[in-house]
Formats: structure tokens, C-alpha cells, sequence
């Protein structure tokens, strides 16, 4: 089971196609995380690093207007997104952040330097793109990729309903119910993203 894959890693740095980039600048110039920028702060004091980077690292816009001026269609498109799953989105909640790292030419500043949290953007197939985005065919095969694992794995777990749980897979040297416990930790980070239907 390619267990790196369902956690949204790669297995090479040369499996992430940094050629596809347009450099238009868009993703650097508006950013929004699923957590409140309190929330963020929070996490960087637990210990999270890529917390404590994003946060000492990217700028807050002052409001999702001041965002919206300086790159509507990203902006547009991030809270269309967010709307799909949540429709009664309070948009005035949403913080969005920019790069100041990134000069207007669209290059980075800090380019052979920066934090893996830019290493590695988009991170993985639902990662909300700009509408013109160069990983926009990249995206959709990471979702296929991700979806067959899913898939694999409920196959899987189909094949444990036949077993006992307190059966012993000899060669996972766990017990049937481990196992499915695992699967299912591995399985429902994707529940957001419609993996109960894969």
C-alpha cells in the first residue's frame, strides 16, 4: 500500500513538477488556510512548524476586500470553492494572506531558500488553484492517484469483514481489527474530498 501517497506526500522531489508553474504569482499573492490565523498562532506555540513558518513568513491582508482588489479572480475562486461545501460561508471570516517575498515580476525572492510550505504548493490534488493554473492536469491525476488508494484500501478492508478481529495478519504482524483501525486513519483525512463515494 502506498501509504505516502494517502498522507499527500511524494515519494521524490522529482515526482512534483515545479516546470508547470505559469509564475503568475497568484498563488503567493493570495493564500487561505482552513485554519483562522488565531488558530495558526496557536499551533506555532504547540510546536508545529509549518504553523510558526506561515505565520513569521506571509502577511495578512487587512480584509478579504484589500484581497480581492489586489488579486479578484484568486480571491473569487478560493471562496467559490469554500462556498461549494459550505454555502452559508461567512466570507468576512476568511483571513487571506500574501508573499512578501515575491517581487513584481513574479519571482521569488527567496526562491532557493523557501520554507517547504512553498516547496510543496499546490499540496496535493484539491489544493485550490488559480483559475489558469499550470497544475491543473497534475491536480487531477494526483486525485486519481489518491482516489485508487482509497479504493485499494476499501478493498482491503472488504476482505477483513471475512476474518475474525482478533485474527493475527501474519504478515502486517498486527490483528485484523489494527489493521482495520489503521485503514481507516489512513482513509478518512480524504472524507472531505468525497471518499466515502471512491
Amino acid at each position: 500500500m502506498d501509504y505516502g501517497l494517502l498522507n499527500g506526500t511524494f515519494e521524490h522531489p522529482l515526482d512534483f513538477p515545479q516546470h508547470l508553474c505559469k509564475k503568475c504569482g497568484k498563488c503567493c499573492r493570495a493564500i487561505c488556510t482552513p485554519y483562522s490565523y488565531e488558530e495558526l498562532v496557536e499551533l506555532s506555540k504547540q510546536g508545529q512548524e509549518e504553523a510558526r513558518v506561515f505565520v513569521e513568513m506571509f502577511k495578512r491582508y487587512n480584509s478579504v476586500e484589500e484581497a480581492r482588489a489586489a488579486v479578484p479572480d484568486q480571491v473569487e475562486n478560493i471562496i467559490n470553492s469554500l462556498k461549494k461545501n459550505n454555502p452559508d460561508l461567512d466570507e468576512s471570516k476568511l483571513t487571506f494572506y500574501y508573499c512578501p517575498n515575491l517581487r513584481e515580476d513574479n519571482f521569488c525572492t527567496i526562491y532557493q531558500t523557501r520554507p517547504d510550505c512553498c516547496r510543496r504548493v499546490p499540496h496535493n490534488g484539491w489544493s485550490l488553484l488559480a483559475p489558469d493554473c499550470g497544475f491543473k492536469g497534475w491536480q487531477f491525476q494526483q486525485r486519481e492517484k489518491v482516489k485508487a488508494s482509497v479504493r485499494k484500501l476499501k478493498e482491503y478492508l472488504a476482505e477483513l469483514e471475512l476474518l475474525s478481529d482478533n485474527d493475527v495478519l501474519p504478515d502486517k504482524n498486527k490483528t485484523v481489527k489494527e489493521m482495520r483501525n489503521l485503514i481507516q486513519e489512513k482513509i478518512k483525512p480524504w472524507e472531505k474530498y468525497g471518499a466515502a463515494y471512491w
